[in-house]
């Protein structure tokens, strides 16, 4: 089915050219009704030489185009819409006109240019060509010809205001062309192929998914993820963005591997502007490389290096991660992760640095305003969350756990997760470490929405004893919690607490380090949650959103 035309008209003076003049439309109002008995009069045609030149000293001061004509001109380039211009100067103004005409390149912006050659009252004669070209937006500046023209056409009117005339209401009403603009830019289209999406509540899934629910206004989003569960659909609208799931033919490690994705990647990618590729992928590569064959802009969000447990298999594994990951960065047009701490120590960022952007994707929190302070001689509660997996270093915590009992009697710990890990017997080969611990401890099984926001509430600090750790996500929604964070000193997962101060770092597998840490950090808690307005800083979601819009489009 065709796409419907849109029809657009501009005024010239006082929106595609700035004309400070304007400024004064409140007295000039004020001048008319008193001169004039008659309401519906607005314009007249200077007939003397002395107004003709006043008139035309006036239009002179039109000495500029306006910042948002550039925006008119990429608006034109859609083939769905036609665009023109509707000026209102009078015929003896004509030789200025064509020299703004000339200079606009107008002929390959405007559908067909008018100007008021018969002399018409303006109002008359925009209400007539408003009509005739059955406008669906008009954008002019003069209030009174607004005001006229949204109540003696259908056509949708934009007000371009003066900052003497803001106080007057009217429901289409912006302070300059740019922000008119705004009302008719083409989202860019944005196809996001990732393993994992919602509902799989990783780090690595909940990160771009609170992406496209913090851009959604602004881009056009897809979502082409794997099938994981054969409880979801194959297809489905979160909001405003769109999700395909294809099915899997096979697992392996922690992968659900569909080929069948690469081809839906190919019959649908024509309809993208942009590729954004959430690493690790599994079809990484023959993803990028179709996405440079089309030409279509390559962005890659690069969430951790692959490590993998020891073993022949895995050591396999991680060589082909790693080629098709240095591979695909090479081809990318920019490359993204949490922080340069972490690229630069990425065995597969690193050699690419010269495209690489630090970049936060957005945490989005439902703290209450105020939280119910509990009792201060109740339990010191440490925090830990995640996949219970060798990389996320648990066992370090339980060796220190008895140790740290013994300091802090009153101490308790809870875990926010799942054991049992699949492609990792990770719980089952540390169970000795466990039950040395296990009275200390709480396993409260993997939590939903309401339930972690439950537990961030009630613990003191999150504990996070990474051996390697892009960007624990879990960590950042504790911060913004007020619960400070006790972590691993490794790149990347590091980084919140060195560029806050909001908790304390620990020398990398060592349990002894980390109990003395903890004891520190309950000494000087108070100092601690001092710094916790620079997390409110670092992670704004609104300036981190802005980032990501720039990461997009420029």
């Amino acid at each position: 089915m065709k796409n419907k035309t849109i029809r657009i008209g501009f005024d010239l003076d006082g929106v595609i050219l700035y004309n400070p003049i304007r400024i004064v439309r409140p007295i000039v109002t004020l001048a008319k009704k008193i001169l004039f008995k008659k309401p519906e009069v607005f314009t007249y045609f200077p007939k003397s030489r002395f107004e003709q030149l006043l008139w035309t000293w006036a239009h002179k001061t039109s000495f500029f185009v306006s910042p948002g004509f550039s925006k008119i001109k990429e608006l034109a380039k859609d083939k769905n819409v036609e665009i023109y211009l509707i000026t209102s100067r009078f015929s003896f103004l004509k030789k200025d006109l064509d020299k703004w005409l000339k200079r606009i390149n107008s002929k390959k912006i405007f559908s067909r240019c008018f100007y008021n050659e018969k002399n018409e009252r303006a109002h008359l004669y925009k209400r007539r060509l408003v009509n005739k070209l059955r406008l669906d937006f008009f954008i002019e500046d003069n209030f009174d010809i607004v005001n006229y023209l949204s109540k003696t056409t259908k056509t949708k009117i934009f007000w371009i205001y003066n900052i003497l005339d803001k106080h007057i209401n009217y429901e289409f009403k912006y302070p300059n062309l740019s922000q008119a603009m705004i009302f008719f830019k083409k989202k860019t289209k944005v196809l996001i192929t990732t393993d994992y999406f919602y509902p799989h509540w990783t780090g690595l899934s909940k990160s771009v998914f609170n992406l496209t629910k913090s851009l959604e206004d602004e881009f056009d989003f897809t979502v082409l993820t794997v099938r994981y569960s054969g409880n979801l659909k194959h297809k489905e609208n979160i909001g405003k963005t769109k999700i395909i799931r294809i099915n899997p033919l096979f697992s392996f490690s922690r992968v659900k591997y569909s080929p069948f994705l690469v081809y839906k990647f190919i019959s649908i990618l024509k309809d993208f502007d942009v590729v954004f590729i959430n690493s690790p992928c599994s079809n990484i590569l023959p993803i990028s490389l179709i996405a440079k064959l089309f030409k279509k802009k390559l962005l890659i969000f690069h969430q951790g290096d692959l490590i993998l447990p020891q073993g022949l298999i895995n050591r396999l594994i991680e060589k082909v991660f790693n080629f098709s990951s240095k591979s695909s960065f090479k081809l990318a047009d920019k490359i993204a992760t949490y922080s340069r701490d972490y690229a630069e120590d990425s065995r597969v960022l690193f050699p690419f640095l010269n495209k690489f952007n630090p970049l936060l994707l957005p945490i989005l929190i439902n703290k209450p305003n105020i939280i119910k302070k509990l009792k201060e001689d109740r339990k010191i509660t440490f925090g830990f969350a995640g996949r219970f997996v060798e990389e996320k270093g648990f066992d370090i915590l339980f060796e220190a756990i008895p140790q740290i009992v013994k300091k802090m009697p009153n101490a308790r710990f809870v875990f926010a997760g799942e054991t049992k890990i699949g492609y990792e017997n990770f719980f089952e080969k540390n169970k000795d470490k466990f039950q040395r611990a296990k009275k200390w401890i709480t396993l409260l099984g993997l939590l939903n929405d309401s339930q972690m926001d439950n537990f961030y509430k009630n613990i003191d600090f999150i504990i996070v004893p990474s051996r390697s750790d892009c960007f624990n996500y879990v960590q950042a929604e504790a911060m913004l919690w007020d619960k400070p964070s006790i972590i691993s000193d490794i790149p990347g997962a590091r980084y919140l607490v060195k560029e806050t101060g909001f908790g304390v770092l620990f020398k990398t597998e060592n349990p002894i380090d980390l109990t003395e840490k903890i004891t520190f950090a309950l000494k000087n808690k108070e100092e601690i949650t001092k710094n916790y307005n620079k997390v409110l800083k670092i992670l704004n979601k609104d300036e981190i959103a802005r980032k990501i819009k720039d990461f997009i489009e420029k």
